[in-house]
């Protein structure tokens, strides 16, 4: 009577493949997925830099309160309050017509974003909108996976 079934080193060749194949593919799935959120921030920041802009135009003032000619110096790390004017108005802004932005304003990591008038780009300060990426680092502590949108062009 002849037996059938694998032996031990066939399937211990079998479930190496296997390994072999998952630790190749799953470094590419992470990189896709860290790469799809990367543009997911971008585009979502697109539509806050054009609310914030709409803002600006409409009460002459950015997300911080400052007048939209010179843009102050104060960070605001999460855009999302009212006091920033965006979703709702503390009163602060003159002819507010918002709210300007329907969606969540977190980055796809679940931080919020920011909007910061003196960001430094290649060496010049800019007004831009921003998230802190994929390490949520900030606070003036700017690194190089930073994603933001420049406002000031």
């Amino acid at each position: 009577m002849k037996q059938r079934g694998f032996t031990l080193v066939e399937i211990m060749v079998v479930v190496g493949i296997i390994g072999l194949l998952a630790g190749i593919g799953v470094p590419a799935i992470l990189k896709g997925v860290q790469s799809s959120r990367i543009k997911e921030a971008r585009i979502e920041l697109e539509m806050i830099s054009t609310a914030v802009l709409q803002l600006a135009w409409d009460s002459g003032k950015w997300p911080n309160a400052q007048p939209r000619t010179t843009g102050g110096s104060t960070e605001m790390w999460d855009i999302s309050l009212a006091r920033c004017g965006l979703l709702d108005t503390d009163g602060t802004y003159n002819e507010w017509k918002g709210p300007y932005y329907g969606g969540e304003i977190k980055d796809p990591w679940g931080n919020p974003y920011f909007f910061d008038p003196d960001y430094l780009v290649d060496g010049v300060m800019r007004v831009v909108v921003g998230s802190f990426g994929p390490n949520g680092a900030g606070r003036n502590s700017y690194d190089s996976d930073d994603v933001y949108v420049l406002l000031d062009d």
